[in-house]
């Protein structure tokens, strides 16, 4: 990981910062969380580097309060504090849809471990946003899809 320079831990240094820090206010929406954590870039961390092709990613995994297992992920890499580098040196970056795509269902997740900018999700959560969720990408495609149904390609005009 390159040296990055250490962030005051109140301000917020991106678009999902800024909604996490938002999320405790009355007049809050947490669908705005959500988004913002699908539709940007967050960090997982990797006991192993992908410097091969077929390197596979073994992300770090935490135990929450209760003693179940919640996926590590980072709104920005100066959020990860040196104790899990040491168990997982190696920051990957990648978007939090993806995370969601690619998360089992016993996993849950939680985003900035410890830090005043951060949440937890359990796998029903998790389930509920992956039902409830598409990726823009994945609405403009059904929306296109759609469109073709809808329209004559061929035939007879009046």
């Amino acid at each position: 990981m390159t040296d990055q320079p250490e962030a005051p831990e109140s301000l917020p240094l991106n678009d999902l910062e800024s909604k996490l820090a938002k999320a405790g206010q009355p007049d809050a929406n947490p669908v705005d969380v959500i988004l913002a954590f699908l539709n940007n870039e967050v960090y997982i961390l990797s006991a192993d580097s992908l410097d091969q092709p077929d390197a596979a990613v073994e992300p770090l995994v935490l135990a929450n309060s209760e003693g179940q297992p919640v996926l590590a992920v980072f709104s920005h890499p100066s959020r990860v504090e040196s104790r899990f580098l040491e168990a997982a040196p190696n920051v990957l970056g990648t978007h939090g849809s993806a995370i969601l795509d690619s998360i089992g269902d016993e996993l849950g997740l939680v985003i900035n471990p410890g830090s005043e900018h951060g949440f937890e999700m359990g796998p029903e959560g998790i389930a509920n946003v992956r039902r409830d969720f598409k990726r823009t990408d994945e609405t403009d495609e059904a929306s296109a899809s759609a469109a073709d149904a809808e329209s004559p390609t061929s035939g007879p005009q009046d």
